[in-house]
């Protein structure tokens, strides 16, 4: 029992990480490289990318 709670604590911080370095990458793509998933002009593969991060961190969320 004692170590189900650990491994779970263990998963729940994991990810947490994950989602703070999609979120610190998120951050980059939009200020660094100006993706705008919003934005109707053609995409570049910072907006690609963007995107896949957003669509990880919705799973990330259902998980934590």
């Amino acid at each position: 029992m004692v170590e189900e709670i650990a491994r779970d604590r263990a998963i729940y911080q994991a990810l947490k990480a994950i989602d703070e370095v999609a979120a610190a990458l998120q951050t980059h793509l939009i200020e660094e490289h100006e993706a705008d998933p919003e934005r109707a002009a053609a995409q570049g593969s910072s907006t690609n990318s963007l995107k896949l991060l957003r669509q990880a961190r919705e799973r990330l969320g259902q998980g934590l």
